[in-house]
């Protein structure tokens, strides 16, 4: 009964990101966001002390941001102080996001999710808000918040143990690069979150599995091969060629090389680099310390079918994407 709940209320999320597809209109969007957060919260629920501390965050978080958002709206149909309000409507949007300077809730309450839930809001989550963002895309401000959210969310994960948190700073600085493709080509967002739904379930998937929270339990129970697909998929989430993640990434630099967009171009590289250092210190844990060599004979035939196919494809498919676009 738990699960069918559940699942109606998935289903209430994914009507409100239909409802945002299929309007233009600000009071529609305004709705949109208020019934995805009123599905989310109890996807969210769960029967601990951490996590209803968790949903009252969430719901106050999103509340606020709300509010200023229905604000904003009411104030641009009376066409008053539009640069102002525009700006004011984009960091209610952002707060929503958990974007930086407006991210502190994040870390938050990732750390205290379990790995599914933590998989929606990274990915599904941002969905609405990021179409909403495509509507003010024509402000100066905008470049400024892509490399304060790409500093922060750098520094911000630099010294965390515990894997949930590490993946919400990615999360912010993976969020500043589909803001940055907006300003390009306004698809292009979808592309990279597409990407990085696929990339970031895979790496869930494991995590769930074998209920690993922090750099230390990624030397447990997992055999080699498991091993390598998840420093396949880290790998490809930080961005690094030839895997699936370099794709979008790739794509963006093109642009901001054709525009000639060279310090901003620098800083992007930097910040990421210094989100791979965070997945090699995952990979490092998980490959180096007590590494488990005889369990690679237990395998089951499927896993090593199922790990095969992903790693193919992680390396393949940008491959022949390069080539579709060049030929």
């Amino acid at each position: 009964m738990k699960n069918m709940s559940k699942m109606l209320f998935f289903f209430m999320l994914m009507l409100s990101i239909l409802i945002m597809i299929s309007t233009n209109n600000w009071f529609s969007m305004w709705m949109s966001l208020e019934i995805n957060m009123i599905a989310f919260l109890p996807i969210m629920y769960e029967k601990n002390y951490l996590n209803s501390k968790n949903m009252i965050i969430y719901f106050l978080i999103q509340t606020m941001s709300s509010m200023i958002f229905i604000f904003s709206m009411i104030f641009m149909y009376k066409n008053y102080m539009m640069n102002m309000i525009n700006m004011i409507m984009l960091m209610s949007i952002l707060m929503k996001m958990g974007v930086p300077p407006l991210h502190l809730w994040l870390p938050m309450i990732m750390e205290n999710m379990n790995w599914y839930n933590s998989f929606l809001l990274m990915t599904f989550q941002k969905i609405i808000p990021m179409m909403i963002m495509t509507y003010l895309m024509n402000m100066d401000l905008i470049i400024y918040i892509v490399l304060i959210s790409a500093i922060i969310s750098a520094i911000g994960g630099l010294n965390e143990t515990s894997l949930q948190k590490i993946m919400a700073y990615s999360s912010m600085n993976h969020s500043s690069w589909m803001i940055l493709s907006m300003k390009f080509e306004n698809k292009l967002w979808i592309i990279y979150l597409i990407i990085y739904t696929l990339i970031m379930m895979m790496i869930i998937i494991i995590m769930n599995n074998y209920n690993i929270f922090y750099i230390n339990q990624m030397n447990m129970n997992m055999n080699i091969m498991e091993k390598m697909f998840m420093m396949f998929n880290f790998m490809s989430l930080g961005g690094l060629p030839p895997f699936l993640g370099f794709l979008p990434k790739w794509l963006i630099l093109q642009f901001m090389m054709n525009m000639k967009m060279y310090y901003l171009m620098f800083i992007m590289i930097m910040m990421s680099l210094i989100i791979l250092y965070f997945y090699l210190q995952i990979i490092n844990s998980s490959l180096m310390i007590n590494s488990n060599l005889n369990k690679w004979i237990f395998m089951k035939k499927l896993n090593i079918k199922y790990n095969y196919m992903i790693m193919f494809m992680n390396l393949t498919l940008p491959m022949m994407m390069m080539l579709m676009i060049f030929l």
